[in-house]
């Protein structure tokens, strides 16, 4: 079963934040982290329980090549992505993020 994706208004702010700083570095290295990300997502809908739950029911998938983690909650039918955040970040961010 495929499941709906939903990216959080929060994760969304978290991804251009990113996007950002690695588009003044490099458009490509910019190109590249977007495409991990999309990876790291499809991972979560493909296999959405085989990832760590490290925070309350959160998941979390590293991204391969980047300090930046995706935190997601998976329910039946959809993924919430409620963060993607530097993993030098605290994670009780995620306190206040909603599934």
């Amino acid at each position: 079963m495929i499941r709906r994706v939903i990216i959080r208004a929060e994760a969304k702010r978290d991804l251009r934040d990113a996007k950002s700083w690695y588009q003044n570095i490099s458009p490509d290295l910019k190109r590249d982290f977007v495409r991990r990300i999309d990876d790291a997502i499809a991972l979560a809908q493909e296999r959405p329980l085989a990832f760590q739950i490290v925070h309350r029911t959160f998941r979390r998938i590293l991204i391969h090549r980047f300090p930046y983690a995706l935190f997601y909650h998976a329910s039946e039918d959809r993924i919430v992505v409620v963060a993607v955040l530097h993993q030098a970040r605290d994670p009780e961010l995620l306190e206040d993020r909603q599934a």
